[in-house]
């Protein structure tokens, strides 16, 4: 028991001022919003706030800023993509946008973020376009009732007019 005790007290000598040497390491935190880069995704995660703010931008501003800032991103097809796409805009732009999307090589993956945004935007646009032309399609065909409607209101007053005409050459003969 008494050489027990001793290599405890060893151990204990030996490591207590190890301890004490060492100090307060710091060991890095990691960021757990920072998501590294993987290679096999067309965006990086990071892009992902870009789109967001420029989004948030696009949407605030008048139509010249609006403009402008279309220009400033010109350069960046996936960003354009994204405000062409911007709630607001008209036909031409969100077939722009489509056309945008469509040159993406977009990666739907779980882990690549960015580009599941993107493509949900593609997604959303491709809804948007198809209301679009369904909305057309309905209001056309409305028009055309309303047309038919009015031609067959004419013919019931032309009758209404020539009844009583009608009625009396009857009680003529």
């Amino acid at each position: 028991m008494n050489r027990l005790s001793g290599m405890r007290l060893i151990t204990i000598l030996f490591i207590a001022p190890l301890i004490f040497l060492s100090g307060c390491q710091q060991f890095p935190i990691r960021d757990k919003l920072a998501v590294p880069f993987n290679p096999n995704c067309f965006v990086s995660d990071n892009a992902l706030s870009q789109f967001l703010e420029d989004e948030h931008l696009y949407i605030m501003s008048d139509a010249t800023q609006q403009k402008k800032m279309l220009i400033d991103i010109s350069g960046s097809s996936a960003r354009l993509a994204n405000l062409l796409s911007s709630t607001g805009n008209n036909k031409v732009s969100l077939e722009k946008s489509l056309l945008l999307f469509k040159q993406l090589p977009l990666l739907p993956k779980k882990v690549c973020t960015a580009d599941r945004y993107l493509y949900l935007r593609f997604r959303q646009t491709q809804a948007h376009l198809s209301i679009i032309e369904e909305l057309k399609t309905i209001s056309s065909q409305l028009n055309s009732a309303e047309q038919t409607i009015e031609k067959q209101q004419q013919q019931i007053n032309a009758l209404t007019q020539i009844e009583p005409a009608i009625t009396r050459q009857r009680e003529e003969h």
